[in-house]
């Protein structure tokens, strides 16, 4: 049976996002609510706010003040943006909240999905896989085409599932976009962030949605010619330089309990991505995925030739 709560009204995108898209779209979303064994439902009303705010602050653990407080998620409830439980057998185990925006350049409306938390008892069981697919169902069926958020490139199983599970891809890397923050997860870190574009009905969403995203095959890329820019020493981040066009970077399998015994090694790793990746991506060069076991791979700008060093 679905396990998304809410009905789904008619997408207001009527000829522009075909029927099959819309029905897949919604196979997708209850397989994986069904598979999370969760049901799914937008809040509108201080309660479910509170509840979402409470599993925030729980996954966060912030030392004083919230993620974000229950006023903020009815404001953007009530202003049109989306904010939904993911609750089993009455229990509230994740939650995800999502602005209405515009880019400012075409004017394109997208929604800005700022937060989305699972309680750490649940992590790996699918939730946030669901959450996510109902926000892309969500976004449908009210004429979104496009979801933007922001993701720590360092926690390899985030990377994963938004690169390789749900299909979007890296659009930028921004510098401390946060800044000092002082929950435990961040606490004397920079806030470094991979920008992630989720076009909602692009062949690679479509794939990812069947199963059929595959992850880039490092041994491939070696023989290929690629050549690693940051390697894992063990825990250390090791720094390489190379002029290939199409290079690696490797991230640690578990930078979350490197960050909870050594925050100078947690910083060196966050340091190094710095100076390689995002480096790299503000010159123009393009994610163009991440391996299963940590390695992204970073190709050239469009229209430069991967036979050309990269200088």
């Amino acid at each position: 049976m679905p396990r998304t709560h809410e009905s789904h009204p008619a997408s207001e995108a009527t000829g522009v996002v075909s029927d099959d898209v819309m029905d897949e779209a919604t196979a997708t979303a209850d397989a994986a609510a069904t598979q999370a064994s969760v049901v799914l439902h937008d809040i509108h009303d201080h309660r479910g706010a509170d509840q979402a705010t409470h599993l925030l602050d729980q996954v966060w653990r912030r030392s004083h003040g919230s993620v974000l407080s229950a006023e903020a998620l009815i404001a953007i409830s009530h202003s049109g943006g989306q904010v939904t439980l993911a609750t089993r057998e009455g229990r509230v185990v994740g939650t995800t909240a999502g602005l209405v925006g515009r880019d400012h350049r075409d004017g394109q409306v997208f929604i800005h999905s700022h937060v989305t938390g699972v309680h750490a008892d649940e992590v790996g069981t699918g939730i946030g896989r669901a959450l996510k697919w109902y926000q892309r169902l969500w976004c449908l069926n009210r004429g979104i085409e496009e979801v933007r958020w922001t993701f720590d490139p360092l926690v390899r199983r985030n990377a994963v599932l938004n690169l390789v599970v749900l299909g979007a891809r890296a659009a930028a890397y921004e510098l401390d976009v946060y800044g000092p923050m002082d929950d435990q997860r961040n606490a004397g870190l920079p806030t470094d962030r991979l920008v992630a574009s989720w076009e909602l009905c692009a062949p690679r969403t479509r794939a990812a949605a069947t199963g059929r995203a595959a992850a880039p095959d490092i041994d491939a890329l070696v023989r290929a010619g690629a050549e690693p820019l940051l390697v894992a020493d063990g825990d250390e981040p090791e720094v390489r330089t190379t002029n290939v066009a199409r290079r690696l970077v490797q991230i640690p399998t578990d930078i979350e309990s490197i960050r909870a015994r050594d925050r100078d090694l947690a910083a060196a790793w966050a340091t190094a991505v710095r100076a390689t990746m995002g480096a790299a991506m503000r010159e123009g060069a393009r994610v163009t995925g991440i391996t299963r076991d940590g390695w992204y791979v970073l190709a050239p700008p469009a229209g430069v030739s991967e036979l050309t060093d990269v200088r």
